[in-house]
């Protein structure tokens, strides 16, 4: 809620009913702007001049009114984007005739003097302009705003509207948050929009780093060299019958050399082996935490940050200090997105030279090594866009490329 005086009502009302071309707004979308309608069209066509008039003419008392007395006091009444994307155009109008009765009920009628809804921003609202008379028709922004009353609003109108068939919470009972005006809310708002979508594409980039990990520590890279690394299959001699009998009847045999089932190899040899499964296994080990996490549950409270925007009807002041908060708690969440896709990043970048070295222990050609690197991105690429796998092989190829012009000089 918003005090406006005298001098504010010019500007206010030439925002509202947009009457200017430059806005310092940039979310109006001006094309939109013949979409807009007064609920209570009619009453006020001039802000300053109508509005004065009404209180004059209306008033108790026959004394001028106060150079700074507060003649309206402004409400924005509003709900989040993904509320309004679940309501046709009948419903969403009916919304706003809903909440204009509600303060109508309480504050009388003839008191709104504009009722300006803007479907030309980001998020449908309504500029609700309410003259603070009182029962005996003093004006007493003070006396008819009191703490009492701007808690029942808080309280009592997102029964009403529920009760009318929209979904929304009650604000924050009993907050004593300051209040902020609407570019301040409005710039709150905007900014946490555009934390939203950083932390999307940051989540999008760490489910593409954890898909190309997975792919890798899941995926085959390749025969090993076992002729050098002297891998043999155990042999065993054993009597297999012929099916001949010799002149005796007795059926003859022969000798026959068959596997065990087992291998035998140099001692040197097999630690090798032993050495890279373990290295292996740690690799494996190290991202288990990053494949089990969750990072839709993690961020599971950012789809509740619709619920906060409809609560500027009854706590404009609570909501824009909420924002604040939201915003810095996005901007921690951000940051630790941020590490978190660094992190990752080190951990592919571990286990692509942690797989060369193993190919380059376990195959003789050295060039074999190179091509299954970049078989193994290119497999990598397949269900990972933008691998960083394919760029760290990219880059290792460039370096060997300068290292071999290097030398042949």
């Amino acid at each position: 809620m918003q005090k406006m005086k005298a001098d504010n009502l010019v500007g206010i009302g030439n925002h509202n009913q947009r009457r200017i071309d430059n806005h310092s707004n940039k979310d109006i979308d001006v094309d939109r702007s013949h979409l807009n309608y007064d609920l209570v069209e009619g009453r006020t066509e001039n802000y300053k001049r109508d509005i004065e008039k009404f209180i004059n003419e209306n008033k108790a008392s026959q004394r001028a009114t106060r150079k700074d007395a507060v003649l309206v006091n402004e409400w924005i009444i509003s709900s989040d984007r993904f509320f309004f994307d679940e309501l046709d155009d009948k419903e969403t109008e009916r919304f706003f005739e809903d909440a204009k009765d509600f303060f109508a009920e309480r504050f009388g009628d003839e008191n709104i003097r504009y009722a300006q809804v803007h479907l030309d921003e980001r998020t449908p609202h309504m500029h609700l302009g309410i003259v603070p008379f009182d029962d005996e028709n003093k004006l007493s922004a003070k006396r008819v705003f009191n703490k009492a009353a701007l808690q029942e609003v808080q309280e009592e109108l997102p029964k009403y509207l529920n009760e009318r068939g929209f979904e929304l919470q009650r604000g924050e009972k009993g907050s004593d948050k300051k209040h902020l005006p609407v570019e301040e809310y409005k710039a709150y708002k905007d900014a946490k929009f555009d934390l939203e979508n950083e932390i999307s594409a940051l989540e999008r980039e760490v489910k593409q780093r954890k898909d190309e990990v997975k792919k890798l520590i899941t995926g085959k890279y390749g025969k090993l060299d076992y002729e050098k690394l002297g891998v043999k299959n155990q042999l065993k001699t054993v009597e297999v019958k012929t099916g001949e009998k010799n002149i005796f009847g007795v059926e003859k045999t022969e000798t026959k050399r068959v596997k065990t089932g087992n291998v035998v190899m140099l001692d040197e040899n097999f630690r090798l082996l032993a050495k890279n499964y373990e290295e292996l296994v740690a690799v494996k080990r190290s991202f288990e935490k990053y494949l089990d996490t969750d990072l839709i549950k993690e961020n599971k409270a950012l789809d509740k940050v619709a619920d906060e925007y409809m609560e500027m009807a009854y706590k404009s002041s609570d909501v824009a200090n909420e924002l604040k908060a939201e915003n810095d708690r996005l901007r921690e969440e951000n940051k630790s997105l941020k590490e978190q896709v660094q992190s990752l990043k080190q951990e592919v970048k571990s286990i692509y030279h942690t797989v060369r070295d193993i190919l380059k222990r376990a195959m003789s050609n050295s060039n074999s090594v190179k091509g299954l690197m970049s078989v193994i991105a290119e497999k990598v690429s397949e269900d990972v866009p933008k691998p960083e796998f394919g760029r760290l092989d990219d880059q290792e190829r460039m370096r060997e490329r300068k290292r071999t012009r290097g030398m042949s000089r």
